[in-house]
């Protein structure tokens, strides 16, 4: 699901969609079974293996969802 895009009109490129006007980001949760899965789908290349799970850097997140769409186990979530 590579390029995923809601089609409500949401931008993840413009903050001025987001709600409260402020940049989200998604994280992942302990479910993480580090299948690196979400890795290649990040368009902002901020998700990294970490220990003993992956992790998304915050400050990088556009909060496209592509993530979400390709963990097998969900663990990819608002945060």
């Amino acid at each position: 699901r590579s390029g995923f895009r809601p089609s409500n009109g949401w931008n993840p490129y413009n903050p001025l969609t987001h709600s409260e006007g402020g940049v989200m980001a998604y994280k992942i949760t302990e479910e993480c079974i580090a299948c690196g899965a979400c890795v290649p789908e990040c368009p902002a290349q901020c998700i990294a293996e970490g220990d003993p799970i992956y992790t998304i850097d915050a400050s990088k997140c556009t909060d496209c969802a592509a993530c979400a769409g390709v963990c097998p186990t969900a663990s990819c979530v608002p945060a």
